[in-house]
């Protein structure tokens, strides 16, 4: 979320979130038990994530050549967010999209966790 700083506690499994101060101010005491303690790890925020990047690989790996003009086209200029969603659709490749972003914040999550020493599983069907 903009503006704020999400955490998980490795010893609770537990997420708290501090804002940055810009618009709330953050709780003096949980400030303090989040900076004091070993027991919480930050997690990546959306400038971190790169969504834009996850758009592009998704256009790169689009093999029909007119669909993948399409999208790259879209991700050009202004409100390429909308735009690419618009092409997406428009081509019949939102599920696909969604998928293939899913599977990027996957690898995400996991190189996360093997960075901060958590161990990474997935549920089972």
């Amino acid at each position: 979320m903009d503006h704020w700083e999400q955490y998980l506690n490795v010893v609770t499994g537990e997420f708290e979130a501090l804002p940055d101060g810009m618009y709330i101010e953050a709780d003096e005491e949980l400030v303090e038990r989040i900076e004091g303690s070993t027991d919480h790890v930050r997690l990546p925020n959306q400038y971190e994530i790169h969504e834009y990047r996850i758009m592009e690989r998704f256009a790169e790996a689009t093999p029909n050549q007119r669909k993948q003009t399409a999208l790259f086209r879209a991700l050009n200029g202004r409100r390429h967010y909308r735009r690419f969603k618009d092409e997406l659709n428009y081509h019949g490749l939102t599920e696909a999209y969604y998928a293939f972003r899913s599977l990027e914040f996957m690898k995400i999550v996991k190189e996360w966790c093997e960075d901060n020493g958590i161990p990474f599983r997935t549920r089972e069907k």
